[in-house]
């Protein structure tokens, strides 16, 4: 198998690890670190020690959270200056912007209810029962508007 097919297979677990640690800024630096990791899983993998993507899910994460410490040590040793603070609030405002921008042609086949569990799931990252909270809605309710926005979405609109 190439690196390439390999690449293609496991880009999902890639982009999952960003999420379930919560990367909110630099997300090519991080996803151009998931592919480091998973050339590296591959070169070192050896078929003896069993399963491939449990191997590469802990590269993965491994070099994901490394990068994670680098980051935040440098970060410890920067001084924000307020003009900097506000710049920086404005980036996040435009990763927003851009995440809300890819997402966008994915939300349009969707009815009302399941456009208000998907914006609150993928942007705001909220649970079911916050969203059910917020809209004071039952949690069954969030999940049947969950089920139909989850169908739509496989089917492709």
């Amino acid at each position: 198998m190439t690196f390439e097919e390999r690449y293609e297979q496991f880009e999902p677990m890639i982009f999952h690890m960003m999420k379930k640690l919560h990367v909110t800024r630099d997300h090519d630096l991080y996803l151009q670190e998931g592919r480091i990791a998973l050339w590296k899983a591959s070169e070192k993998f050896e078929e003896a020690n069993g399963e491939f993507a449990p191997f590469a899910y802990q590269y993965i994460r491994g070099g994901m959270l490394d990068l994670m410490r680098k980051q935040n040590k440098l970060l410890e040793r920067e001084t924000v200056k307020s003009d900097e603070y506000w710049q920086m609030n404005m980036d996040i405002t435009e990763d927003q912007l851009l995440e809300i921008d890819m997402l966008a042609p994915y939300a349009e086949g969707l009815t009302a209810h399941q456009k208000k569990w998907f914006w609150h799931t993928f942007v705001d990252d909220m649970k079911i029962s916050e969203i059910a909270e917020r809209h004071q809605v039952s949690v069954s309710a969030v999940k049947k508007w969950k089920k139909g926005g989850v169908e739509r979405l496989r089917e492709g609109r």
